[in-house]
């Protein structure tokens, strides 16, 4: 049990690191979306209906923050693919320096590319992360989209006398 606990203690402290790199880099590129979501959040929080000039608010802002979002997610999927390539290239290079049995030159090659794979790890979860975001996003939109609609055809149904 004492064993466990060190190890769970060794891996909390170990992937806080990663953890505070990724957010970081997600950080970079979605903040704009962030704020936006945490808007809708309030607006949904609160006890008064949302009002449809927020509402048209909401649904011209979110596409423009998502089009930049996607940019950056796309520019992480390029770091990931950079990094895989980098891991593979010195993962091949001490490989072939490597000297012994193939299972040796294999153990070998993988403790040279150790900090190579941490960095595809966190630009591989960066890049699902602000995928996932860009989600929840388009979820939004069509969320509120949904609620403009409704609130459209209850206007014009009502002969447009309710506002």
């Amino acid at each position: 049990m004492a064993k466990e606990k060190v190890l769970d203690d060794e891996i909390s402290r170990k992937s806080k690191v990663i953890e505070e790199v990724v957010f970081e880099i997600v950080n970079e590129y979605t903040k704009p979306l962030d704020n936006i979501m945490k808007t809708c959040r309030d607006i949904f929080n609160s006890e008064e209906k949302i009002n449809n000039i927020e509402l048209e608010d909401l649904l011209t802002q979110l596409p423009s923050a998502l089009y930049f979002v996607n940019e950056g997610q796309e520019l992480i999927g390029i770091r990931e693919d950079i990094s895989k390539m980098v891991k593979m290239e010195n993962y091949n290079l001490a490989r072939q320096k490597a000297t012994g049995t193939i299972a040796d030159k294999n153990t070998e090659a993988e403790m040279s590319v150790v900090s190579e794979e941490l960095n595809r790890v966190i630009y591989q979860r960066a890049y699902k992360m602000i995928k996932s975001k860009v989600e929840m996003g388009q979820e939004m939109i069509a969320s509120l989209k949904r609620v403009f609609d409704a609130r459209m055809k209850d206007y014009e149904l009502s002969g447009g006398i309710r506002g």
